[in-house]
């Protein structure tokens, strides 16, 4: 990812409570749910700003599910950094991506 894209993902970490991120919580939805919902989100939000946020809790499955859609639009993302456990930032930004 390179030293940029380290210090971008800490400082947006860092501004995600501040700025008004759209978010998507995964929390109490089935597996087999995650796919059309992660596909509703992207394409309610994908002009709406830099970043958008899904929370996924800790579930490999939800996660996974999360990522096939997000790579399908050619979306870059993290997730797994120490203080961004079970959420996955999606860069929507083009220069970004």
């Amino acid at each position: 990812m390179g030293l940029f894209g380290e210090l971008l993902l800490v400082l947006v970490a860092g501004l995600l409570g501040v700025l008004m991120t759209p978010r998507l919580d995964l929390h109490g939805l089935r597996h087999h749910e995650v796919q059309n919902e992660v596909v509703r989100f992207l394409e309610s939000h994908l002009t709406s700003g830099l970043f958008l946020e899904i929370i996924t809790g800790n579930s490999d499955i939800m996660i996974q599910e999360s990522v096939k859609i997000i790579q399908q639009y050619g979306l870059q993302y993290y997730h797994g950094y120490p203080n961004y456990i079970g959420r996955i930032l999606v860069v929507t930004y083009d220069e970004f991506h």
